[in-house]
């Protein structure tokens, strides 16, 4: 069986990660050359961010946590309680980077047209959905910013969707017929396979009432495909980050230059280095599809040239994998 979860952006995990990553954009908008690591982590009524960094920046951090918090549905105050230390450039490997390798990993397949397993893009699809509604139509103002969908393959093409949702003052009888009303209209899962708060009554969530962290909901390809480590929370220039996002260009790449019908992209670097150490590309029966030129597609200079401000924020929010207006997802 497979297995997908997509968590909206109001949901406290979720949450945690768009704040942390609206930070670092902070500080890259002012200063490109930033190099931080930091996690975001907490719920009713405070956050909490402590990391280390390395930047010629300064803004008051606390505006941005409160800000983006809102923007994301948390309405109590949001008292922020802020730890980063500046470092000295000398010491920024050993303070921001590991001094050991780093491994990171890209998967494509040709199930979908975003080149993901069907029941990824089924997940996040439906998230999109139910996030879309809750925003634009107001017949859905009852649905709150915090909810999560897992979809399920148990076999080929056989697919359950779990939804859980806070639905404020409506009834839970009512949340679910609307829910899978509009489900049913949109995606081609049978009536039997909506499963809407299975628990029971939600009628609040989010930040408001629960707690989160950041680096916890990164699960780009499913359950399926093991995710080696999160990449919120760190500068696009350390290899945990931009070799995740190259890795999953790469793979997609190949896939579509072949025949196979996925692609595994396997990358390592040295402490320090932007520039892997090996690679490794195979398809589905292991067969190198490596070519001239990947690794160089794998460097950070690679990817410098197109990153823009708020990449990391807008990554955020539905993944990097399988978004078309990501850089690395167009070649």
């Amino acid at each position: 069986m497979r297995t997908a979860r997509t968590l909206s952006p109001g949901q406290p995990d979720r949450t945690c990660d768009i704040v942390a990553e609206s930070i670092l954009d902070e500080y890259l908008r002012r200063d490109p050359q930033t190099s931080a690591r930091f996690r975001v982590m907490g719920g009713r009524g405070a956050l909490f961010v402590s990391g280390v960094i390395s930047t010629k920046a300064d803004f008051d951090v606390g505006s941005v946590i409160t800000r983006t918090a809102a923007s994301l549905g948390v309405r109590g105050h949001v008292e922020p309680f802020v730890s980063i230390d500046a470092v000295p450039g000398s010491f920024l490997l050993e303070a921001t980077r590991s001094n050991r390798p780093i491994s990171v990993a890209g998967y494509a397949c040709g199930e979908t047209e975003e080149c993901l397993p069907a029941h990824v893009v089924l997940s996040r699809d439906i998230a999109k959905k139910l996030e879309d509604l809750r925003q634009h139509d107001t017949e859905w103002f009852w649905l709150e910013p915090s909810f999560e969908v897992t979809v399920t393959e148990r076999e080929k093409g056989a697919f359950h969707a779990y939804v859980n949702c806070a639905h404020g003052n409506l009834e839970l009888k009512e949340a679910r017929e609307r829910i899978k009303k509009i489900l049913n209209s949109k995606f081609q899962i049978p009536n039997s396979g909506f499963h809407i708060n299975e628990n029971g009554s939600m009628p609040s969530n989010g930040l408001d009432q629960d707690v989160g962290a950041s680096g916890l909901s990164e699960e780009p390809y499913g359950s399926a495909i093991p995710w080696i480590g999160s990449t919120v929370g760190v500068d696009p220039s350390n290899p945990m980050k931009f070799g995740a996002w190259l890795a999953r260009g790469l793979a997609k790449r190949a896939l579509e230059r072949s025949e196979a019908k996925a692609v595994m992209v396997q990358a390592t670097y040295l402490p320090g280095d932007r520039e892997p150490f090996a690679l490794r590309v195979r398809d589905e029966r292991g067969n190198d599809l490596k070519r001239e030129g990947d690794a160089e597609t794998m460097t950070y200079a690679h990817l410098a040239k197109r990153i823009r401000p708020g990449l990391s924020t807008n990554a955020a929010h539905w993944g990097f994998a399988g978004e078309v207006e990501m850089p690395w997802e167009n070649g």
